[in-house]
C-alpha cells in the first residue's frame, strides 16, 4: 500500500511538472518581456525570363512553426550550361519542414529539413486546389533532387543562408517584436 502512495505521490508530482511547463514560458521564451518571435524564411532562384531573383518570402510565428510544413509554389528553373549550348529547364517543387522549435539565449534554435526537386513535371496537390506544370518534351530538363536536414542555431536578427545547386537559395532569420508589433531586430531577406 505504501509503494502504491509513492508511486501516485511521484506520478502527481510529474503531471504538475508537465502541465507547468506547458503554463510557464521557456527560459528564454521573450513572451517574458512582452515580446514574441517570428521566422521569416525565403526560397528563391533565378526567374528564367528576367534573370532576376524571384521567389517566396514568409513570416511564421515561433509558437506555430514547430510541426509546420511549408510548400512552396512550382516555379520554373533554366540552366544553361555553355554560351550557344542549349539550355535546360526544370520545374522546382519545394517545401520546408520544422521539426523541432525552441528558445536559447539570444534567438532560436530550428531542426529544419528542405526538401527540394526539379523534375521535367511536377504536380501539387492540396485540399483548396491542384496544380501543375510540364517542361515541353522537345526541351532538355533538368533532373536533381535534395533533402538538406540541418539543425540550426539562430541568433536574432542574422540570416542563415543555404545556397544549393541550379541557383536556388534559402534563408531564414528570427525576428523579436515588441508588445505593439514593432521588430526590434532587423532581417536583411528581400521581399520579393
Amino acid at each position: 500500500m505504501m509503494n502504491r502512495t509513492v508511486a501516485l505521490a511521484v506520478g502527481a508530482l510529474g503531471a504538475c511538472a508537465l502541465s507547468a511547463c506547458a503554463v510557464f514560458p521557456d527560459q528564454y521564451d521573450p513572451v517574458k518581456e512582452q515580446q514574441y518571435v517570428s521566422v521569416i524564411n525565403s526560397l528563391t532562384w533565378t526567374n528564367p525570363l528576367t534573370g532576376k531573383r524571384d521567389g517566396l518570402r514568409s513570416a511564421w510565428p515561433m509558437r506555430t512553426l514547430q510541426g509546420q510544413t511549408e510548400v512552396f509554389p512550382l516555379a520554373q528553373v533554366k540552366e544553361c550550361p555553355a554560351a550557344g549550348a542549349p539550355c535546360a529547364w526544370g520545374v522546382l517543387s519545394a517545401s520546408r519542414s520544422v521539426a523541432r522549435a525552441g528558445y536559447v539565449q539570444g534567438g532560436v534554435k530550428l531542426d529544419l529539413q528542405l526538401a527540394l526537386a526539379l523534375e521535367r513535371r511536377q504536380e501539387m496537390r492540396q485540399d483548396s486546389f491542384s496544380t501543375a506544370l510540364t517542361i515541353p518534351a522537345d526541351v532538355a530538363a533538368l533532373h536533381w533532387r535534395k533533402d538538406e536536414r540541418r539543425a540550426l542555431t539562430l541568433p536574432y536578427g542574422k540570416v542563415e543562408r543555404i545556397e544549393f545547386e541550379h541557383g536556388l537559395r534559402f534563408e531564414v532569420c528570427a525576428l523579436r517584436y515588441d508588445a505593439a508589433g514593432q521588430p526590434l531586430d532587423s532581417c536583411a531577406i528581400p521581399y520579393i
